[in-house]
């Protein structure tokens, strides 16, 4: 049975990729220092305001899963948590907000898969700054415009989306009105020709 109680419900979790500290073993390998990428969870907590909390993710579950096993810690959180981790690794954590980048048909399905770990939504590659435009790769300025272009069309199209469905609406409500009348005058002609064949 589904739990009414809003405060049962896991909740508002995302997690990002960040630089921190310096990879050693990469650093050895390719002869200068290369930073280490590390996932962070963000939690708001139910009735935190302010900023989430964050951790280090892989901390985080280890520890929330001990407690869990203790019976300190709700385990189908732990689950959601595990979950949406491995979602995130592999690229294919839907975002909460925005349009998904996975989604994205503009570009080759490959390379959304490597942008979408960086970039989640299509709103998050199309705010990146001329300054950053490195992150996104040699065509991060055509991929971030066309991102810019596509949500631009999408605001420019919602007053002739919205003309567009109020006008189906009123071509079905003079369709119905056409058939029922087709259905009244074919009724008549039947009676009238009933009447006919009787007389």
């Amino acid at each position: 049975m589904a739990h009414a109680d809003p405060m049962s419900r896991v909740p508002f979790f995302m997690f990002q990729d960040r630089e921190h500290g310096v990879d050693a073993a990469a650093s050895a390998e390719r002869g200068y220092e290369v930073p280490r990428l590390m996932t962070f969870i963000m939690i708001s907590p139910h009735g935190h305001k302010g900023d989430p909390l964050e951790f280090m993710a892989d901390e985080f579950l280890e520890r929330k899963q001990r407690e869990a096993r203790e019976g300190r810690y709700d385990m189908a959180w732990v689950r959601e948590f595990t979950e949406g981790l491995a979602m995130h690794r592999d690229g294919k954590e839907i975002p909460r907000h925005g349009t998904p980048l996975l989604t994205w048909e503009r570009i080759l399905k490959s390379r959304r898969e490597v942008l979408a770990r960086r970039f989640p939504t299509v709103e998050d590659l199309a705010a990146v700054p001329d300054s950053s435009l490195g992150e996104i790769g040699l065509d991060g300025r055509v991929l971030r415009d066309m991102a810019k272009g596509d949500i631009q069309a999408k605001l420019d199209l919602s007053p002739v989306v919205k003309e567009l469905a109020e006008s189906k609406e009123e071509s079905r409500r003079l369709q119905e009105q056409l058939n029922a009348l087709t259905a009244r005058f074919d009724s008549m002609d039947k009676e009238k020709s009933a009447r006919k064949n009787a007389g």
